[in-house]
């Protein structure tokens, strides 16, 4: 995947290590690898508001590299980092985190948590509001009495170029936010995907639908922070 082998060549020291993205929503972006290795000092504004949030144990979900997660340890909190790309959980115990699941939500013995976070749009891997009204269906088991979920996404702004030829057609009536991405480094192609860009109205009427509070604790420029309760 041109993801992974990105995320290994820079933890190798390829410093100018680039991934294209190219989207539905008419984004054509070069990212660099960096992002996803910075420190504290680099987050956005809602990742330290999140991390600030995060109490007991927690569980970052789609912990990419271990940003967040080597935060909160250093923090003395007792984190689980769990993700389901093969460099990533490598990459993350070469990192420093101390336990890290190579999976996802629905891996054996994962256990409950005071606090669950889905960073950097980690909602997004739900693809669609189906997934996402079957993911707020299981996460509930995820958390302990009193537990909370952050997560954090925005609303889609197609560009006038959405949707070219070469996307999966759409329907009249997709949800704008369910988007598909292609990402490449140098020679490597991925395939297109799903990711879910919801807006904070949506996730809270499906968020209560499925017996959650939801309250929006941040907002900025392009996205917000959530917090969800049972």
């Amino acid at each position: 995947m041109p993801h992974e082998r990105a995320l290994a060549d820079f933890h190798a020291g390829a410093r100018d290590t680039v991934i294209r993205l190219r989207s539905s929503l008419g984004e054509d972006d070069e990212i660099p690898a960096s992002i996803f290795f910075r420190g504290p000092e680099e987050f956005f504004p809602f990742e330290t508001y999140a991390l600030e949030l995060c109490r007991g144990r927690v569980a970052d979900l789609g912990a990419g590299t271990g940003v967040h997660a080597l935060v909160l340890q250093d923090r003395g909190l007792d984190v689980t980092a769990v993700e389901r790309l093969d460099e990533g959980a490598r990459i993350m115990r070469e990192r420093g985190v101390r336990r890290v699941v190579h999976g996802d939500m629905f891996s054996p013995g994962l256990g409950t948590f005071d606090t669950v976070i889905m960073l950097m749009n980690g909602i997004g891997p739900v693809g669609t509001l189906a997934g996402l009204d079957r993911f707020l269906g299981e996460a509930g088991r995820l958390l302990e009495p009193g537990g909370q979920l952050l997560v954090d996404s925005g609303e889609a702004r197609p560009a006038a170029e959405a949707d070219p030829e070469s996307w999966p057609p759409p329907t009249a009536d997709r949800y704008p936010g369910e988007s598909w991405i292609r990402l490449a480094y140098g020679e490597l192609q991925g395939g297109p995907f799903r990711e879910l860009y919801v807006d904070a109205g949506t996730l809270a009427r499906r968020a209560r639908r499925a017996g959650w509070r939801c309250s929006i604790v941040h907002q900025e420029e392009g996205g917000y922070l959530a917090r969800l309760t049972r």
